[in-house]
C-alpha cells in the first residue's frame, strides 16, 4: 500500500512537471505558480497543487547567491525539510535531482522520463523545459537525488 502511494505521489509530481515545461511556464526568481517559477518554486508550486505545502515558506535569497563562495547548502536544507535524500541510482520518476552550479548545489529538476529526463526551470533557459539529465552537461553536476514523502509533505 505505501509503495503504491509513493508510486501514485511521484507519478502526480512528474506528470505536473511535464505540464509546466509543455507550457512554457517562465523563469521567475522565487516564483512557484505557473504564471512564473524558478527550480525550487517548481517544486513547490506542484505541491501545492496537489494540496501540499500551503504554509511553506521559501527563505530569502539573491538571484546571484550561488555566486559567491560560502554561498552554503540553501537548495539541500530546504529540501530535507519535505522530502529524503535517495542514492542517485535509485532515482526514479517524480523524484528531485539536485545539482552542482555556481559554486554550490543550487540548481533542481523534477525527474519526470527513464533515461533520466528532467523537468527543471532556468533563468538563461526563461522557461520551464525538459533536459537530459545524463550525458549532458547536468551528468557531471548531479550531486543527489530527494524523494518527497507524503510523511514530510504534511
Amino acid at each position: 500500500m505505501i509503495e503504491t502511494q509513493l508510486q501514485s505521489l511521484n507519478t502526480r509530481i512528474a506528470e505536473l512537471a511535464l505540464q509546466y515545461a509543455k507550457q512554457k511556464v517562465p523563469y521567475e526568481h522565487r516564483g512557484t505558480t505557473r504564471n512564473g517559477c524558478d527550480c525550487t518554486g517548481l517544486i513547490i508550486g506542484i505541491c501545492r497543487e496537489l494540496g501540499y505545502l500551503n504554509g511553506f515558506v521559501l527563505r530569502q535569497y539573491s538571484k546571484q547567491w550561488n555566486l559567491h563562495a560560502g554561498a552554503g547548502n540553501y537548495v539541500i536544507d530546504e529540501l530535507s525539510k519535505i522530502a529524503q535524500r535517495v542514492p542517485n541510482k535509485l532515482a526514479t520518476v517524480g523524484d528531485i535531482a539536485v545539482m552542482w552550479f555556481g559554486k554550490c548545489p543550487a540548481h533542481c529538476g523534477i525527474i519526470v522520463k527513464p533515461g533520466p529526463v528532467m523537468v527543471h526551470s532556468l533563468m538563461s533557459n526563461g522557461y520551464c523545459k525538459k533536459s537530459l539529465l545524463k550525458n549532458s552537461q547536468w551528468s557531471s553536476r548531479w550531486l543527489a537525488t530527494y524523494r518527497l514523502t507524503e510523511e514530510k509533505l504534511h
